[in-house]
């Protein structure tokens, strides 16, 4: 009987070591803007932009989100906020965002904050490419062109195994 014990707690434990969490971080740009102006605003099409993202990550379970702290900040927070305040009714999600200055950011250090958790960043043409670049160690994401808000990076973590793709949407 002891051996039969030992058996199920010896299954039981590799069991529960097999079961990584797996970590998300999904990295977009900010929606469209009016235009260059000190009138910090999105544009129509910026705000139907950060409605489809809306839609998108509805029911992803967001943990947190971070957006970029600097002068043009505020359409990542505008597009972020979107985001974070419409979820499925009755769900408790955090809506908390987080700013970042993009010289000082690692999503290796957001990875191992978050453990498990599904992550949002909210950046700029520039910034999430390279943010992405920096993590994988590779450059393989070059910088949105000015034109193009569409770009959903998505970083899978799972243990030591780490994937990552570029969808269009």
């Amino acid at each position: 009987m002891k051996n039969f014990y030992l058996t199920i707690a010896l299954l039981l434990f590799f069991a529960v070591q097999g079961q990584e969490a797996t970590t998300t971080i999904y990295l977009i740009r900010h929606a469209e803007k009016v235009d260059d102006s000190a009138d910090h605003e999105l544009s129509e099409a910026g705000n139907l932009r950060a409605n489809k993202w809306a839609d998108y990550f509805k029911e992803k379970q967001i943990s947190i989100f971070y957006t970029t702290a600097n002068k043009r900040s505020v359409y990542t927070i505008m597009t972020a906020t979107v985001i974070a305040l419409d979820r499925t009714p009755g769900t408790t999600y955090n809506t908390e965002i987080n700013t970042y200055d993009p010289k000082n950011f690692f999503l290796k250090d957001i990875a191992e904050k978050h453990k498990g958790e599904k992550i949002i960043v909210v950046g700029h043409g520039n910034t999430i490419p390279a943010t992405i670049n920096n993590y994988l160690g590779k450059n393989i994401y070059k910088d949105i062109p000015e034109n193009e808000y569409g770009n959903l990076y998505i970083i899978t973590i799972k243990g030591d195994n780490i994937t990552h793709e570029l969808v269009k949407i």
